[in-house]
């Protein structure tokens, strides 16, 4: 059987019992595409309801995206970001900017900072408040992936 059928079989295992909570680890990891899009199908079907819930684990964002109410980011055993999903997308915004841009921008404001060789993306905790603050610079909407990856990069403040 490929890794795709053998999961199918596990969740329908799981799925089986009709549990109010199923707790997933890495469900759709190393799975195509299609296979992956028809799980997150059946774990959507199975949340129809509104009476059952699935915690999962997942390193795929476009997984979380796709189904996730709530999310909490967890690094190195710390909880950065909890909430909302819909919410923590709508906040956060990347802001872009040259580099010599970058000392003008309020550091409360600031989760960290990409530098690139066309000037530097910024990811701000409220976009909206950022896009009165910061006129003359674009605010881009931030994916579950973005803010991730800014996120796990806050201490460096400047990354690449």
């Amino acid at each position: 059987f490929s890794k795709g059928m053998k999961m199918k079989l596990q969740i329908a295992c799981a799925l089986s019992h009709n549990a109010e909570l199923l707790v997933m680890d890495e469900a759709t990891t190393g799975l195509d595409p299609v296979v992956r899009d028809e799980i997150l199908h059946i774990f959507m079907e199975y949340l129809q309801n509104g009476e059952r819930s699935i915690l999962m684990s997942s390193h795929i964002t476009s997984d979380l995206e796709k189904i996730a109410d709530m999310v909490t980011f967890i690094d190195r055993g710390k909880i950065l970001l909890t909430g909302c999903k819909d919410e923590i997308i709508e906040q956060h915004g990347i802001l872009k900017c040259s580099k010599d841009k970058i000392p003008e921008i309020d550091e409360e404001d600031i989760v960290s900072i990409r530098l690139n060789s066309f000037g530097a993306e910024v990811m701000v905790h409220d976009r909206e408040n950022a896009s009165y603050k910061y006129r003359d610079c674009v605010i881009d909407p931030a994916s579950l992936d973005d803010i991730m990856l800014y996120y796990v990069h806050r201490d460096a403040k400047e990354w690449w």
